[in-house]
């Protein structure tokens, strides 16, 4: 009798999974269908996302630069200082935080000084200083292909030479100037874009926060600050 059961039990088995079959043509079941159902939910990605990424670029500087403005007196007498031009390159690594932000390091170099002469006489003097300069800095960018920026940070300048050219001669200044001088940065600009790469183009002022001369050397309560109007041309590879 258990042996019939065993029998008749095999046919209705068939059936049943011959039923599940002919219901189910993909041939998938339940949990199965469920599982693709839930990976086809997943919505697509619509590259709205920024990437962020990292750019290097290569820059020159050329403009005006002084110290001090106007007449001042100092242990050697009254002079008239003037603007002197400048010139100076550096390397740019600079991050993108979101499509209008990023965030530069910039190292290089930048000649700062100043022309001056005695008060009523011609005979012109001229401070050449040579800093290292080391800016970090945030860019906001708008605009599409041409894009319009501006920067604006902090600088720290280490004076590496320090040269007096006068009619006595080439004298080594440096005993004359403070060794570092900390400051800002700021300035307009427009990126165009060059087949994969970029050009930059910006006017920045720079201007340091400490006296640029050591103690002692002007007899009155004179401040002497660097500060430089610069046009600035850099290459940008992406």
């Amino acid at each position: 009798m258990i042996l019939g059961f065993i029998l008749l039990s095999v046919p209705v088995t068939q059936a049943q999974q011959n039923w599940s079959a002919t219901n189910d043509p993909a041939g998938k079941s339940l949990p199965a269908r469920m599982r693709n159902k839930t990976r086809g939910s997943r919505p697509p990605s619509d590259g709205s996302s920024e990437r962020r990424k990292a750019e290097f670029s290569v820059d020159i500087f050329s403009g005006a630069t002084s110290i001090v403005t106007g007449l001042s007196l100092d242990n050697t007498g009254r002079y008239q200082y003037h603007y002197t031009p400048t010139v100076g390159f550096a390397g740019d690594l600079g991050y993108t935080l979101t499509s209008k932000l990023s965030a530069h390091a910039s190292l290089g170099y930048l000649q700062r000084g100043a022309e001056f002469d005695s008060a009523g006489l011609f005979d012109r003097s001229r401070y050449r200083l040579s800093y290292i300069d080391l800016w970090g800095y945030l860019e906001y960018a708008s605009g599409s292909q041409v894009k319009f920026t501006f920067l604006a940070g902090l600088s720290q300048s280490t004076l590496i030479a320090a040269r007096l050219n006068s009619s006595a001669g080439n004298i080594n200044a440096m005993n004359d100037f403070n060794k570092i001088d900390v400051g800002f940065v700021a300035g307009p600009g427009v990126l165009l874009p060059a087949n994969k790469n970029k050009i930059r183009l910006r006017f920045i002022f720079s201007y340091g926060f400490r006296d640029a001369f050591a103690e002692g050397h002007f007899t009155e309560d004179v401040k002497a600050h660097n500060h430089a109007y610069l046009a600035q041309v850099g290459y940008i590879f992406n």
